[in-house]
């Protein structure tokens, strides 16, 4: 498994390449971004609209959809808010999420970067994203605000992002690693991305569906 809790750069590409094939498996809408220059860094993105902040409170974000519903104007008999609904208040109850997966060199390990905008364009603020954290995490917030949930300028792009800080990855991951082993749960196909992003991705409303570790 990940005994250090760290990747190099050539691992984290294995584990991209993998990752984005159980994407493909279970049809969920990562894509695979390459830099321009000399030496091509490569990175994960993902467009999703999920239910803002106040209408998250009354029935939860599970109700998400991919890009590709445009907002939510497409009817589905399963969706349990109906086509009407999101076409009455979809500006102030709608966000798009962009989340990008970038390596950082410094720390040898993953980092979630992530912007959240309404439907006008407008970005939502630092403090709202705090707001949004789910209350399982606001004891850690409280303490770690600036640690862990940052503005910061994307390393690709400059343009600024939202952050979760990667101090703590190595760590984390290397206590599943050890915890893991000692329930003699190792798994030879574990991915490390897909670990990952289960651990800390409910954080900023980003979620993975199980069927990735089958």
């Amino acid at each position: 498994m990940w005994n250090t809790g760290t990747l190099s750069y050539e691992e984290f590409e294995n584990e991209l390449f993998d990752f984005l094939e159980r994407a493909r498996k279970v049809r969920d809408s990562w894509n695979l971004e390459c830099t321009k220059g000399k030496r091509k860094v490569k990175y994960l993105t993902k467009n999703q609209v999920q239910l803002g902040f106040d209408k998250a409170s009354e029935v939860g974000t599970e109700e998400t959809c991919t890009e590709e519903m445009k907002w939510g104007v497409e009817e589905d008999d399963n969706d349990s808010v109906t086509s009407g609904q999101l076409e009455s208040d979809i500006n102030k109850t709608f966000l798009k999420y962009e989340y990008h997966v970038i390596y950082s060199t410094s720390y040898g390990v993953p980092v979630l970067y992530f912007t959240a905008s309404r439907q006008d364009g407008k970005l939502v603020s630092l403090e709202e994203v705090w707001k949004s954290v789910p209350d399982v995490y606001h004891e850690r917030l409280e303490f770690e605000k600036w640690t862990l949930l940052t503005q910061q300028e994307h390393p690709h792009l400059g343009v600024p992002f939202y952050q979760l800080h990667p101090c703590h990855t190595a760590d984390m991951m290397k206590k599943i690693a050890s915890v893991a082993e000692e329930q003699e749960n190792h798994v030879s196909n574990a991915n490390y991305l897909v670990t990952w992003l289960s651990t800390v991705g409910p954080i900023v409303g980003l979620k993975i569906p199980p069927e990735y570790s089958t």
